[in-house]
């Protein structure tokens, strides 16, 4: 059962809302998300401050305007950068095949048998907070699930015909790299990178809610409901603001990748 183009639409609607809001709502709002106004702590929601104030005075909404800039662009950093080393290791694995690929199966399997976010945990507890020891964290095996997914398809097209031909013509691998096989991994390695977009994303606020993330006055998702939590029973509204705004990126990934899987052919090893 094939699912309607509208849920890819909605995803994608949904998603440049989201990332609209937060890239505009900071440079256009009169009040800065990060300079406290003790005097305005606490406020309820009022045509001034619209989601009203937090702890410290400072705007909620622009507040989470500002934290979601700041957890987009890093799930994005963290999503290139595993994504080129997915895309050429799996790349490399699949077309020379050998100890290469044996290589990147057992990589493959240590990776599934470890977890991710305890072992990204244990390397943050290790370093400095920040974005450089939450991208070391993250990074390190968030690479295998695109090199596996490219590693079957370039698998499977190179023993097509139109591969083995160019091979006997005479072809370098850069070239068979380039104009045979490189478009037949573009689809299922960009379904890869959304779904590892909002495994980052997750990641990466799941550890910033620990402590483990930016330190003040920067912040990020994660961090808003972390700084939330002491004041949860008298103004739950603190932590919900941010957590409406990640369950929107998070649902709206979530119905584009499943479109992009939908649309994408189905490859499996030869």
């Amino acid at each position: 059962m094939t699912r309607p183009p509208t849920a890819l639409t909605a995803g994608a609607v949904t998603l440049a809302v989201v990332a609209l809001g937060c890239f505009t709502l900071p440079l256009v709002s009169p009040h800065d998300p990060y300079r406290p106004d003790p005097m305005n702590a606490m406020l309820p929601p009022s045509p001034l401050h619209w989601l009203g104030t937090d702890q410290l005075g400072r705007d909620l909404l622009t507040r989470t305007a500002a934290a979601g800039r700041t957890s987009l662009l890093f799930a994005l950093a963290v999503t290139t950068v595993t994504t080129a080393i997915g895309t050429v290791t799996g790349a490399i694995a699949g077309l020379a095949g050998g100890w290469p690929d044996r290589v990147l199966r057992q990589i493959s399997i240590i990776a599934l048998a470890l977890p991710g976010l305890t072992l990204a945990l244990v390397l943050s507890g290790e370093l400095p907070s920040g974005h450089t020891t939450l991208f070391i964290a993250l990074v390190p095996l968030g690479w295998v699930s695109c090199a596996s997914v490219v590693r079957t398809v370039v698998r499977q097209t190179a023993i097509t015909g139109y591969v083995l031909a160019s091979r006997t013509m005479g072809a370098s691998t850069l070239q068979l790299l380039r104009h045979d096989i490189a478009p037949h991994a573009l689809g299922p390695a960009c379904t890869v990178a959304t779904a590892d977009f909002a495994r980052a994303l997750i990641a990466a606020t799941s550890l910033s809610f620990l402590g483990i993330g930016l330190p003040p006055p920067h912040i990020d998702w994660g961090g808003m409901i972390n700084e939330a939590t002491p004041h949860l029973i008298a103004s739950p509204r603190l932590a919900i603001a941010p957590s409406i705004a990640i369950a929107l990126t998070s649902l709206s990934i979530m119905l584009i990748t499943d479109a992009l899987r939908e649309r994408t052919p189905n490859h499996k090893p030869p």
